[in-house]
């Protein structure tokens, strides 16, 4: 399974349209996850925030 695969079995879904090329989940509690491919191959970037969209995690990790 493909890292995007596992984000559409979590939940996940593209939103090109709110986000820039980022795959988006809203979860239980209000907060908005994101993950977003980053400049390099196999680097993304993972973003937790409020409804109103302030930041409270914010990562950028490779898969290789």
């Amino acid at each position: 399974m493909t890292f995007t695969e596992g984000l559409i079995a979590s939940g996940y879904v593209f939103d090109d349209e709110n986000f820039d090329d980022a795959w988006v989940k809203t979860d239980s509690e209000g907060l908005i996850h994101i993950y977003q491919e980053g400049e390099d191959e196999g680097e993304w970037n993972y973003v937790k925030m409020t409804e109103d969209f302030d930041v409270i995690t914010e990562k950028t990790f490779a898969l290789n």
